[in-house]
């Protein structure tokens, strides 16, 4: 607690990236009780009607709440990225760890195959290949970005976990009879976690991002469940009578990108002691 409470002190980009990360999961948790409308409700009388008092975000193509429908829609976004996150990063650690504290041969053909096969292809491309071959559906989006997402981890653990082993802590611990599991698992893991951590963080973004533009190609969640990229593939075709229909999602996508990125910044220069340290003299000196 008090390390978190001094990196809230002396990193201002930290506070406002966990601020609106945090308030995006808080709408995403509570989106039935602040949502103004049933997000699927309908009232064509009232359709592209504009921002005002009563909808404070506009009416769809469809007379749907435009403000409901983007607090919806961060549900979607928040449980997509966190899963892809959590699916990938076990796997990915899990694998980039085991090859290498075991090194070898395994290592060799696990990292010059396999991690740089998945690596060559842009991931993007690969996801939307993937959500293709699988079909539309939240959960089929989870597994495609899984399958392109593991192997970053996986050469990030992989390459912390070689850098740590030669350490003395873990000669010290091999020489008192410590097995090769608890090694991995005691001393090892628990180091190279600030960088998984940093990574994972600004990976929500791009869990976010992909996930927006697998909905907007139609390869993502479907209709009617509330989606940003799914609301901006509906606004395409009234761009210009009714612009409110692009804005509102684009800035949610925007805003929920921009605060796990700030946060993963600021993770990145706490974690490393002398950014750190530099971050602590010019929080005093001012």
């Amino acid at each position: 607690m008090k390390g978190l409470r001094e990196f809230f002190r002396h990193s201002p980009w930290g506070r406002v990236g966990f601020a609106l990360s945090a308030f995006l999961v808080f709408v995403a948790i509570a989106a039935p009780l602040i949502a103004p409308y049933d997000p699927a409700s309908q009232d064509l009388p009232m359709r592209l009607t504009g921002p005002s008092f009563v909808h404070w975000m506009g009416m769809d193509e469809l007379g749907r709440d435009v403000l409901s429908r983007v607090i919806f829609g961060a549900r979607v976004s928040v449980f997509v990225s966190f899963s892809v996150v959590l699916g990938s990063g076990l796997i990915g650690v899990g694998i980039g760890s085991l090859i290498g504290y075991i090194g070898g041969r395994l290592d060799g053909v696990v990292n010059i195959l396999i991690l740089n096969a998945f690596l060559a292809f842009p991931g993007i491309l690969l996801a939307i290949a993937l959500a293709a071959f699988l079909g539309p559906g939240i959960g089929k989006v989870i597994i495609a970005l899984i399958v392109t997402g593991w192997a970053g981890y996986a050469r990030l653990a992989r390459a912390q976990l070689l850098k740590v082993r030669e350490l003395d802590y873990i000669a010290a611990a091999r020489a008192l009879g410590a097995s090769g599991g608890r090694i991995l698992f005691r001393h090892v893991l628990p180091n190279i976690l600030p960088a998984i951590l940093v990574q994972a963080t600004t990976a929500l973004a791009g869990a976010i991002l992909a996930e927006s533009t697998l909905s907007f190609l139609g390869l993502g969640v479907l209709a009617p469940m509330p989606s940003w990229g799914g609301m901006l593939n509906d606004a395409r075709s009234h761009i210009f009578d009714a612009p409110h229909l692009a804005i509102f999602p684009a800035l949610a996508v925007a805003l929920a990108v921009l605060a796990f990125n700030l946060l993963g910044d600021a993770l990145r220069d706490w974690l490393d002691p002398r950014l750190r340290s530099e971050l602590m003299v010019l929080n005093i000196l001012r």
